[in-house]
């Protein structure tokens, strides 16, 4: 039996906020041991998190099923 269409989908939305987060959470051993890279590392979060911001559906919020705003709503994924 399949898995059903709410349990396999993942939006491109909820991955980039997923990396950004977990760039956020090594940004401190960068900044550490590498301490001459460390406006290319803030630049690097800085950046995840504002291409993540700016992916539809734009703003903060992850896309999911049952919202009540029909903005954030996610993709329906295509047939195959």
């Amino acid at each position: 039996m399949a898995a059903s269409y709410e349990s396999t989908q993942y939006d491109m939305k909820s991955l980039l906020l997923n990396l950004a987060s977990i760039l956020l959470f090594v940004l401190p051993f960068s900044l550490y041991f590498y301490p001459e890279n460390n406006t290319i590392a803030f630049g690097v979060v800085a950046g995840a998190f504002l291409i993540g911001y700016v992916a539809p559906p734009l703003g903060w919020k992850r896309p999911h099923p049952y919202s009540d705003n029909p903005n954030n709503l996610p993709y329906p994924r295509k047939e195959q």
